[in-house]
């Protein structure tokens, strides 16, 4: 992959905002606010680049739309998380990663022991945010 000030701009976007799990138009505009404007086409196509590189993860969120998150690094695999269902923002789950890897590595075991293949894991847990649930004390703080 190439350097250029966009795929510079995409990365340091991740690295301000690790746990963030954004949308292509909400890249799209990080990187516009950032001085790194690029077309929808080019967004879409650094992502997937990322994402097949294994730096970030792609998923779809209840709402139906494609959010890229940093990829979980070293052993861990990837890490359960809490999606808004009002609105959309995605927290990973830390506490308690380790059990639930450890759960995980048996049911894939159990899938691949029957003859499956290429199997990937998503957890999420759905709810509403603090703010989402609270907005009153949100605005006061």
């Amino acid at each position: 992959m190439r350097a250029t000030r966009a795929t510079r701009a995409l990365a340091a976007l991740y690295e301000a905002r690790p746990d963030a799990a954004l949308s292509e138009s909400e890249v799209e505009a990080a990187l516009a606010a950032a001085g790194a404007p690029v077309n929808k086409v080019t967004v879409y196509r650094m992502l997937d680049r990322f994402a097949a590189v294994g730096l970030l993860h792609k998923q779809v969120d209840a709402a139906r739309v494609t959010r890229y998150a940093r990829a979980s690094q070293g052993k861990e695999g990837a890490a359960p998380r809490f999606e808004c269902d009002d609105c959309h923002r995605q927290f990973r789950l830390s506490q308690g990663t380790a059990k639930v890897q450890d759960a995980l590595k048996q049911v894939l075991q159990a899938l691949a022991t029957a003859g499956h293949e290429s199997l990937a894991v998503d957890i999420a847990v759905h709810g509403r945010c603090a703010e989402c649930a609270h907005p009153a004390e949100g605005a006061a703080t």
